[in-house]
């Protein structure tokens, strides 16, 4: 796992990336249960959404390592924050709007204000979820980000959000996670791929353009990479699973390396990844211009995710023409 070539700006940064890509159909059913059967001390959590969170085998094989408080986010995160004062590892899980919109105070307070590992999974995050604004947390990462201490994770597939959980039970305080559910792409070698907490990865390398991408993000900036090497646009794609705390320098590296900067995010382009890297580079100064792509500041239409995609010109052919067109 610790292969030397698979660190950021080193060796053939496409190495990260599976051979052949596969779909997973339910990773957190997986992933849940394998935590669940090392780790006795940790606690599943559910507010009637356990079906929909794809909570199944835990629930059903383990019930001593799952509890549902019903649907009521706010109490859910009020008790897993006593779970966690109890001893226990707490892993609230619902849906991103409902853990970060409707139990903020609750987040913050309860969980955010002390030691003790909190971990909140948010599922079908931003545009993921084909309901509309209700539905759809598009400022879920800027929210959390802005709680003192709190730790900030989007993983872009299976491999990537199995091994930021294993790492964030260990993690003090509040950790929130998105989650994946459902025909989730399988995109980094597990065999090669380490999460650590606030690294970056090269994922493409090349010079011009410099593509930062985060969570679902990354799935589209990928997508995108391989429409632009197919009409010869040299480019780099930088993967950062981790919003808080993040590895500002390796940032800094990969931005100066640049002429021109582009985030992709699946969050609003206001206090998500696209913040964060011009924040970074203006601390410094004299950078290249940055790009911030992802959910305009304004409401996202319902639908499923590639008619989403297309209409806030988010799919591969869209962000590709968007990103080449910064050339001029």
């Amino acid at each position: 796992m610790n292969d030397e070539k698979a660190t950021y700006g080193t060796g053939n940064s496409t190495m990260l990336l599976i051979g052949e890509r596969t779909f997973d159909p339910a990773p957190f059913d997986a992933i849940s249960f394998d935590l669940c059967s090392r780790r006795k001390d940790v606690v599943i959590m559910s507010a009637d959404l356990s079906t929909y969170c794809q909570v199944n085998r835990v629930k059903a094989e383990l019930p001593e390592q799952h509890l549902d408080v019903g649907m009521a986010e706010q109490n859910l995160i009020s008790v897993a924050a006593g779970v966690a004062k109890a001893g226990l590892v707490p892993v609230a899980t619902t849906f991103a709007c409902y853990a970060t919109r409707r139990a903020y105070d609750q987040m913050m307070i309860c969980m955010g204000t002390g030691p003790n590992t909190s971990i909140v999974v948010g599922f079908t995050p931003g545009i993921a979820n084909p309901a509309r604004i209700h539905h759809q947390a598009a400022e879920d990462l800027g929210m959390v980000r802005a709680i003192p201490n709190a730790t900030v994770i989007d993983p872009v597939d299976p491999t990537d959000f199995r091994q930021a959980l294993d790492v964030a039970v260990d993690l003090p305080g509040l950790v929130y996670l998105r989650g994946h559910r459902g025909d989730t792409p399988r995109i980094l070698d597990p065999e090669k791929f380490s999460f650590e907490l606030g690294r970056t990865y090269m994922l493409r390398e090349g010079t011009g353009i410099g593509i930062v991408a985060t969570g679902h993000g990354t799935q589209w900036a990928l997508e995108a990479s391989d429409l632009l090497a197919a009409r010869g646009l040299s480019h780099s794609l930088l993967h950062v699973p981790t919003i808080k705390p993040v590895n500002e320098a390796e940032i800094v590296e990969f931005a100066y390396a640049h002429d021109r900067i582009v985030t992709v995010e699946n969050h609003q382009i206001v206090t998500g990844l696209g913040s964060l890297v011009t924040e970074i580079v203006s601390d410094i100064g004299g950078g290249p211009r940055i790009t911030r792509l992802g959910l305009p500041n304004t409401w996202a239409p319902g639908g499923t995710l590639p008619y989403i995609r297309t209409e806030l010109g988010l799919d591969g052919e869209g962000l590709a023409n968007r990103i080449e067109g910064l050339r001029t």
